[in-house]
């Protein structure tokens, strides 16, 4: 084809005037690069969609599915059931229940009266920009630890539409503004951890000693951070504040704990 398309278009380069032969075949020569690199790229477009294609029909017809892992960029490829197993394992691992009634309804009626009781630290007028339009119970996805034995998971929820997503972005906001946290036990940035450790003297007989611990947010003992959050609150705050953050804020939202896997409606038991 190419072949064909060359010698045509030089036959007809060669009728004008030689003066302006040269100059056609310039033109010419950059249409045939374009037309050249269109349908090279378009070939190979089709060619790797067509093998996206295939992987995704045998990932299908062999009940398999595709994840990401908790760290790194990897692609994971993992049997459907196995990953519903891990996930199950989790949940049991963790006292979760199965929830018999959608509360979303329910919870979407609290945060907006609680919310509407919150005039000492949210403006009246923002509260309808904190209220879930049409919300929906969170979702569950799992993340494969790859660096662990036996691969578990890594729960991640998704909250963007439930009932407490966009008071709780504002609860962080009042706390961060509230709270005033000794820098004792706790780093604010990476910078300042890494300025901090730049003025250490280490010798040689020096040990780095990192602590890890299993799961750790569906762990975190409720009631003592309530207490430790509090009593935090009540040295740097009048007591209208704290109460308002405490008592309806921070309790009504941490006590919203379902979320949907599969269809299935889950909810941390607290013991």
């Amino acid at each position: 084809m190419w072949t064909n398309l060359v010698l045509e278009t030089e036959r007809a380069i060669r009728l004008p005037d030689e003066k302006l032969q040269d100059p056609f075949r310039i033109i010419a020569s950059k249409k045939f690069k374009q037309l050249y690199n269109t349908n090279h790229q378009n070939t190979t477009h089709k060619r790797q969609s067509h093998i996206l294609k295939q992987i995704l029909h045998k990932i299908t017809n062999n009940n398999a599915m595709i994840t990401r892992p908790d760290k790194g960029k990897t692609t994971v490829i993992i049997y459907t059931n196995d990953y519903n197993d891990k996930v199950h394992t989790f949940l049991s691992e963790n006292n979760f229940h199965t929830v018999p009634k959608d509360p979303t309804t329910k919870d979407h009626k609290t945060i907006k009266k609680t919310l509407q009781q919150c005039d000492k630290i949210i403006d009246k007028k923002q509260i309808k920009y904190l209220i879930q339009k049409n919300p929906t119970p969170p979702t569950l996805n799992a993340l494969l630890k790859l660096h662990k034995p036996g691969i578990p998971i890594r729960p991640v929820i998704n909250n963007t539409n439930a009932p407490t997503h966009r008071a709780s972005k504002r609860l962080n906001t009042i706390l961060n503004n509230h709270l005033h946290l000794s820098s004792l036990y706790n780093t604010t940035s990476s910078n300042y951890l890494a300025n901090e450790l730049v003025k250490l003297h280490i010798n040689p007989h020096h040990r780095l000693l990192t602590l890890d611990i299993k799961d750790l947010y569906v762990n975190i003992p409720i009631q003592e951070s309530l207490k430790l959050t509090k009593d935090q609150l009540t040295r740097n705050n009048d007591k209208h504040t704290t109460h308002q953050i405490m008592t309806h804020q921070i309790i009504s939202t941490l006590h919203f704990t379902f979320f949907r896997v599969a269809g299935i409606l889950y909810m941390q038991l607290f013991t």
